[in-house]
């Protein structure tokens, strides 16, 4: 025997066992076991399987925590993530409500911060990109393009 392998042997009464049962199985089931009947079945599995890829991935309504519960969101969701529109909500109480594309704020969306501030507009991976418009929370509104969160110019 080679070293860290484990070795363990069935009772020979229990294989013999085990072996009558399939016997017994065969014998009793053997006029469906044709091979027409064998790819039917398979056919069938096969079927099914495709269809759990496909109603797996149909939007649906649905709630999700996340980080301990620090990070819970609803709205819809695609094979487990957020993907389309929802709102989420953090811990520290800032919340973001709009697009989602693979669990990131993708699309057009508002988020606003607990602190007061807010921003509206367009996100890419999760950053502001694009037309928005900056309020902070002294009310000074910067409107215009952001470019990977960062303000780039007025209207």
């Amino acid at each position: 025997m080679k070293s860290g392998w484990i070795s363990w042997q069935l009772p020979k009464s229990l294989i013999c066992e085990r072996i009558q049962d399939m016997k017994e199985f065969y014998e009793t089931y053997k006029v469906y076991l044709t091979r027409k009947n064998l790819e039917i079945v398979a056919l069938i599995v096969m079927i099914l399987s495709v269809l759990m890829v496909f109603l797996s991935a149909i939007p649906g309504q649905g709630a999700l925590t996340l980080d301990k519960g620090s990070i819970r969101y609803n709205g819809t969701l695609v094979r487990g993530k957020m993907n389309g529109k929802g709102t989420v909500t953090f811990k520290n109480g800032d919340t973001y409500t709009g697009n989602f594309v693979n669990g990131s704020f993708s699309g057009y969306g508002k988020f606003k911060a607990k602190d007061g501030w807010t921003y509206e507009g367009y996100f890419v991976n999760g950053q502001p990109e694009g037309k928005g418009t900056l309020t902070t929370e002294a009310n000074v509104v910067y409107k215009g393009t952001f470019k990977q969160g960062i303000y780039q110019n007025a209207h």
